[in-house]
């Protein structure tokens, strides 16, 4: 019922969100709804941080309600302005001037309330609006002959209708405000009204009664709230669980699992995109092609541990040298990665390849069943302006044509071609 609002309420990237998430870990949170789901709690009040959340998800929901309401609750309260003169032609100018002095205090508040983004201070504040207005109608009943007040009685009835139904308040707030308007009238009117008893005690059983009858609604109503607010925060964070593993797959799928590089089958997929569009704008494109020299002697004196820290290592290296946005990097197989060099010509391929293979060598990562006695690499690369006919095959075979090269001539170095040879 709620989904949209709680997508948005997630979505506004609160620092409050942020923080409760760090704190709880997802599936346990699930545990907390499906119990609080599952419970018979009386009390109208969720666990922990979990309370905080729902009392800015129900703001957030209400807030646009709660200042419709309260203007237009301002709007009728003086409207009865008319209901003033024609009762009371003779006492209007004093009713009146309760209910402008009402409004000069009540003015600073609205204020407050309609850019406020505080809940708690715009709850407190809407009950203080509420209170005042309960108490000025009082106030009123107190200026009149006794044997007429009792006309302005039912304006409590009113505020309390309006606490409990129109005002968007929760539960709790609407309760107490209400109540405390009656505890308020039932003192002033004991020590300041003297209305006959039968009277007072009458009054006092309509009012409890209005009030015992509107917080078994409000009770109701905010039980069903917090029940399908757990139901849709349930449902967001299966949502939110399901776009994770999703992207997790997606990541997978295109990355290598060992040095977090694209992977084949996603280098291909960019290179594609690249020939074409160099194609369009007649650039040249390169390729280079890196071996580890020695790497399976490698594995066997060191072990396959060590192996898999040194293309770690080599592929953080050749990673820092990717610079652009069509710049890719993958892992080729084994002790290969390929990387693809967008508007590099052969001399710019070259001064790359030359720098990767000097971080390498820089690194000093120790190599004794090498001839170097180091970790070093061997570059073949490729770079021409490609044409409709060219595929990325090619321009990969040509690549791999100078990484043989390279290591036909000794190893530990860079051989890169271009479109003439």
């Amino acid at each position: 019922m709620f989904n949209k609002e709680i997508d948005k309420l997630f979505d506004k990237d609160l620092r409050l969100y942020i923080e409760f998430f760090d704190r709880h870990d997802i599936s346990s949170l699930r545990n907390v709804i499906d119990k609080e789901i599952r419970s018979r709690r009386l009390l109208l009040c969720f666990p922990d941080r979990l309370e905080e959340l729902y009392q800015e998800y129900y703001f957030f929901k209400t807030i646009n309600r709660i200042r419709i309401m309260l203007i237009f609750g301002i709007i009728v309260y003086l409207s009865f302005g008319f209901a003033d003169y024609v009762l009371f032609p003779q006492m209007y100018q004093e009713l009146w001037g309760i209910r402008l002095f009402v409004l000069a205090i009540l003015l600073p508040t609205l204020f407050y309330i309609l850019f406020s983004k505080n809940y708690r201070m715009v709850y407190w504040i809407y009950c203080f609006v509420a209170l005042v207005a309960g108490i000025s109608i009082v106030g009123m009943m107190f200026i009149l002959p006794p044997t007429e007040a009792q006309i302005y009685y039912a304006g409590l009835f009113l505020v309390i209708f309006f606490l409990y139904t129109l005002s968007g308040l929760p539960f709790i707030f609407s309760a107490i405000d209400s109540w405390t308007i009656a505890f308020v009238y039932f003192l002033i009117d004991l020590f300041f009204l003297h209305s006959p008893e039968k009277y007072l005690a009458a009054n006092m059983f309509f009012v409890s009664s209005a009030n015992i009858l509107g917080m078994i609604g409000g009770y109701i109503l905010e039980y069903y709230i917090r029940k399908d607010f757990l139901l849709s925060l349930k449902v967001h964070l299966d949502k939110k669980e399901v776009e994770s593993l999703n992207r997790k797959l997606r990541y997978m799928s295109n990355h290598d699992e060992l040095t977090g590089l694209a992977n084949r089958r996603r280098l291909k997929e960019v290179f594609r995109q690249e020939l074409k569009r160099a194609v369009r704008e007649r650039i040249p494109v390169a390729v280079l092609m890196i071996d580890i020299d020695y790497f399976k002697a490698y594995n066997d004196s060191y072990g396959h541990l060590k192996g898999d820290f040194a293309l770690k290592e080599v592929g953080r290296i050749i990673g820092r040298h990717a610079r652009r946005p069509a710049d890719i990097v993958s892992r080729w197989g084994g002790e290969e990665f390929v990387v693809v060099l967008s508007n590099t010509d052969e001399k710019q391929a070259y001064q790359v390849a030359s720098a990767i293979h000097r971080d390498v060598l820089d690194k000093n990562i120790e190599h004794t069943s090498s001839p170097f006695k180091k970790l070093t690499v061997s570059i073949g690369g490729f770079s021409d302006i490609p044409d409709n006919v060219r595929t990325i095959d090619e321009f990969l075979s040509r690549a791999d044509k100078a990484l043989y090269r390279a290591k036909e001539t000794g190893r530990n170095r860079v051989v890169v071609y271009n479109g003439k040879l």
